[in-house]
């Protein structure tokens, strides 16, 4: 039987739109060791979620980011392969321009591109993410995601009428 876990981990995650595509991290720590992903990560108590993505865009990529909004609050609902919930997660997703300049590999991260779609493998919701057009309100989305070893598996994701015009 699965552990429940009541508690929500919020994470924040950055969509940092390039000229011709987003920013993209290859992951070099567990979980999804060697998978896509955008920059992002669990935010520090105290931490707001748009100044969480700016810390994370630097420690990650070494870009430094400015300004921002929010793009997307995302709601997961994990899950493992047998069906048992697992935990919950909160995304925070915020969008910001690309500030030019090299990307680093930084922490827990093998490799950065700016790229107009996600290298493969990627996290699927990262996927969707990044496709995400900016809108007058945040987007509020929730999904099911099936853990598969290390993959993240789409099970359902609320419709949004927006997507990005890349």
């Amino acid at each position: 039987m699965a552990h429940y876990n009541p508690e929500v981990l919020e994470i924040a995650l950055a969509v940092i739109r390039t000229t011709d595509g987003v920013v993209w991290i290859e992951r070099g720590h567990a979980p999804s060791i060697g998978y896509w992903a955008l920059p992002g990560g669990h935010i520090e108590a105290g931490e707001d979620p748009l100044t969480a993505a700016r810390r994370e865009t630097a420690e990650e990529t070494g870009l430094i980011v400015t300004a921002g909004t929010c793009l997307a609050v995302l709601r997961e609902a994990f899950f493992d392969t047998a069906g048992q919930h697992l935990y919950n997660v909160l995304v925070h997703v915020a969008l910001f321009d690309d500030p030019g300049g090299p990307l680093l590999a930084g922490d827990g991260v093998t490799a950065a591109v700016r790229a107009p779609h996600a290298p493969a493998p990627a996290l699927a919701p990262d996927a969707r993410l990044a496709t995400l057009a900016a809108a007058p309100q945040p987007h509020t989305i929730n999904a099911r995601i099936r853990l598969v070893g290390d993959a993240l598996m789409v099970l359902s994701w609320t419709a949004d009428p927006y997507t990005a015009t890349h």
